[in-house]
Formats: structure tokens, sequence, C-alpha cells
């Protein structure tokens, strides 16, 4: 079985954190889709940690161009404990972090691969596989507000900066 990404490309037979990943378009512009996924995270209760441009890092560095390219870097604190409580080297794959990103036709992309699933399908968490699930849902649960939010997202005609 293969699956496609986000760009309709073929991929290889991938874990769940890859092929449940959250992944959505948005009819804005990247300026303001930006603040809108980070605000949507914030009132699900996640803790920016640093919003990071990738594309002006690059452009700064190696003098390249790349798509616009935004990391939100962002942490909930039930998960963060709950994540410790199983085991304190899972702090090494912490937090999580959402995309945004502007493909060459101009599209705005919001994507998020689970670190919660990733920290279960690569065996990083020994022990109780039932705490590890019992993170997973609750992250997933969390993740599935903000993305329903995220997709709601209208807008307002005529508003100004």
């Amino acid at each position: 079985m293969t699956h496609s990404n986000s760009r309709g490309n073929p991929t290889p037979d991938s874990a769940p954190t890859v092929t449940e990943a959250l992944h959505t378009t948005l009819e804005v512009p990247f300026e303001d889709a930006v603040p809108h996924v980070q605000l949507e995270h914030e009132l699900a209760g996640f803790e920016t940690v640093a919003v990071s441009r990738m594309d002006e890092m690059i452009r700064g560095v190696l003098g390249e161009e790349v798509p616009r390219t935004a990391l939100l870097v962002v942490c909930h604190a039930e998960v963060a404990k709950a994540a410790l409580d199983i085991d304190p080297t899972l702090a090494a794959m912490m937090p999580c972090v959402t995309g945004v990103y502007e493909d060459d036709d101009g599209t705005v992309h919001v994507h998020h691969l689970s670190t919660t699933k990733a920290m279960r399908d690569l065996g990083a968490a020994p022990g109780d596989p039932d705490a590890v699930q019992a993170l997973v849902d609750m992250t997933g649960e969390l993740m599935n507000e903000v993305w329903e939010n995220i997709e709601r997202y209208e807008p307002q005609s005529g508003s100004e900066a």
C-alpha cells in the first residue's frame, strides 16, 4: 500500500505517525495563516515556545530561497507532564511542532505530525503501553480541537491589521 504526502507524491508504507498526520489548506495569505494557527493552539491550552521562519533562516545563512515556511513550536503542560511521568527521556522528543508553508502555487498548507505517536511508533517510550496510548489519545483530542478550529477559519472581510 502506498500513501500520498501533502503534495500528492506517493510515499512508501509508513507508520501511523505519518499516515495519520494532520494536514489542511487555508485560503488566506501566509502572513495571516501563521498567527491564526498559533492562536488556535493557544486557545486549546498549548503554550507557544517559538515561532521560527525557516525560509528567513535559510535565506540569511545560505543566501538561498525556499518556499515561505513557519514552524510553530508549542507545548501543552498536561501532555508534557504525562510524557515525563512515563519516561523523562521523552523530553528529547518534545515539544510539538506544526508547520505552515506556502507551495509554488501560493496555497497555504498546515501540517502536523504527532509527537506522541512518534514516541509510540519509534518505541521511544518503554514500559507501560497503556500509558503511552493514553498520552497519544490525550494529545489527539487536543489537536483535533485545534484542527477543527483552524479549518473553520474565515478571515473578516474589510478588517484592517
